[in-house]
């Protein structure tokens, strides 16, 4: 993903104690790089200007897990050699317009060499994949991307719709003269819908995915356009299989070359403390909790547990609402997440406490919470990982109904 969309995606993280990255505001040591058509000028003039995707494998951050890709522009004989990155506006106005939902992102001019030399400080690898445009094609996508020329619907955003990959593709596609790009013949993959995509490319980033899932919402589902499925990881393979139809029905490939411009000289690995380790570790606290309560035992810290985890879920429940239906953040559809991390829990609480039947309340809120744990095969949003962290509210639902009904009963 883009380097700026660390601003986004750590303030999302920020619960999980991730420090907010301002890492192009750190100067990096130009790396020097060749040119893809350095040599004479053709007759033709068609190696004048060259077009290239350029895709960087996964950063060692939780941000940039996901790789990142750019389009680069060269001209040698005006000595022009830059990448094109679509970036949201930096700093804290930035974060501040992504989390309200009003971020217009932009696509940025970097020199390749600094280009080049943020990722090779992070030991990440680059390639290049060589785009098979005709001489007026480059020269209008170097105009477009000059320009800064992107629709306001693809200007917002967004993770998991519009990115740096997504919009990439659509500047090549926007520059074609009586051309298109034919994607049907795609990597299996590429069958999948939005959410089960989202799984695949997260599948090796336990945290991210996590995340990712948490506030994804079922807009993601009926994702099926290869522009917006397409991420970095996948990006090379679908592009080589793409071919360019004219009007007249010719047929060419979209890339004719490619190359290795930086080396892998960082192996990123997955953090050892996954989430799966967490929340398995919160549950057995949540189970020791309940026989402490069993045992009539810490009852202030068992009345403190139960608080904390009662504003933990209105805060998570708050912030799903904000994300899914006010700012639009990843869309404006449904979190599944919402049935059990909701503010509702805790305004029963607030308004019906203190009634002698409140107690049966738990025995609902517990048959909720485990009937949405055995929708887990049935939806992709609901993974091991969330049911961890539920199933610890079921257990303190079903220990607060056994000791209030008990209590009640003698």
């Amino acid at each position: 993903m883009s380097r700026r969309y660390r601003y986004l995606l750590s303030l999302l993280l920020s619960v999980a104690s991730v420090v907010l990255a301002t890492g192009q505001d750190v100067a990096a040591p130009a790396v020097n790089v060749e040119w893809t058509n350095g040599g004479e000028l053709l007759p033709d003039s068609s190696n004048f200007v060259t077009a290239s995707i350029i895709v960087a494998s996964p950063g060692e951050e939780l941000y940039s897990q996901l790789g990142h890709s750019a389009i680069r522009m060269e001209c040698p004989s005006y000595d022009l050699d830059y990448c094109f990155s679509f970036e949201e506006e930096p700093g804290l106005a930035g974060i501040i317009k992504f989390f309200t939902g009003k971020t217009e992102a932009h696509t940025f001019a970097v020199p390749t060499a600094a280009h080049l030399g943020y990722m090779a400080q992070d030991g990440r690898q680059v390639r290049q994949y060589t785009l098979n445009l005709t001489l007026h094609e480059k020269q209008e996508l170097w105009r477009l991307l000059d320009s800064d020329y992107v629709s306001p619907e693809l200007r917002h955003f967004n993770f998991l719709q519009n990115n740096c990959t997504s919009v990439s593709i659509f500047s090549i596609e926007n520059a074609l003269i009586d051309e298109a790009i034919d994607f049907s013949n795609c990597p299996e993959q590429m069958q999948l819908n939005g959410a089960e995509m989202l799984a695949y490319y997260t599948r090796n980033w336990d945290w991210l995915r996590f995340w990712s899932f948490t506030f994804m919402n079922n807009d993601v589902n009926f994702m099926e356009d290869v522009e917006r499925l397409t991420g970095p990881e996948l990006m090379p393979d679908v592009f080589k299989m793409a071919k360019i139809i004219d009007v007249d029905g010719k047929i060419r490939q979209l890339v004719i070359a490619e190359k290795e411009l930086l080396p892998l000289t960082r192996q990123v690995k997955p953090s050892p403390i996954t989430p799966n380790r967490v929340f398995g570790a919160f549950l057995l606290l949540t189970l020791i909790i309940c026989l402490l309560e069993y045992k009539r035992k810490a009852i202030k810290l068992v009345r403190a547990f139960d608080f904390l985890l009662l504003a933990l879920v209105t805060m998570v429940g708050i912030v799903l609402i904000y994300t899914s239906f006010i700012s639009g953040l990843f869309g404006s559809d449904w979190n599944w997440y919402l049935i059990p991390f909701n503010p509702l829990p805790a305004l029963i609480w607030l308004v019906w406490h203190k009634r002698k039947a409140f107690y049966k309340i738990y025995l609902l809120y517990a048959v909720v919470l485990l009937l949405f744990i055995a929708a887990t095969p049935f939806v992709i949003q609901i993974d091991l990982t969330h049911d961890l962290i539920i199933g610890a509210m079921t257990a303190r639902s079903v220990a607060k109904y056994y000791k209030f009904k008990t209590t009640i009963n003698q």
